[in-house]
C-alpha cells in the first residue's frame, strides 16, 4: 500500500520540487542585479546629493554633500500675524 502511494505522489513531488527550484533561482537573479538609474539618483538624494554621480565622486574623490548645498544669503525672515 505504502508504495502504491508513493508512485503515486512522486511524480507530483517532483513537478513541485522543480517549480520551486526555478521560483528560487529566478528570484536570486532579481536580488543580484543591479539597481538602475533612477533608483541610484533617488538613493542619492537621500544622502544629500544631487545624482548619483555627485555622490560617487564625493565617495571616491575630495567632495562632499555640502558641495551640493547652496544656503541663500540674507534670507528674510517671514513673521505670521
Amino acid at each position: 500500500m505504502h508504495y502504491e502511494l508513493f508512485c503515486t505522489f512522486a511524480p507530483v513531488m517532483e513537478k513541485k520540487r522543480h517549480a520551486l527550484r526555478q521560483l528560487l533561482t529566478a528570484v536570486e537573479k532579481e536580488l543580484l542585479k543591479k539597481p538602475n538609474r533612477k533608483t541610484l539618483d533617488r538613493l542619492s538624494l537621500l544622502a544629500g546629493f544631487q545624482d548619483w554621480e555627485s555622490f560617487q565622486e564625493a565617495l571616491h574623490g575630495e567632495a562632499d554633500a555640502k558641495t551640493n548645498y547652496n544656503p541663500v544669503e540674507n534670507k528674510k525672515e517671514t513673521t505670521h500675524d
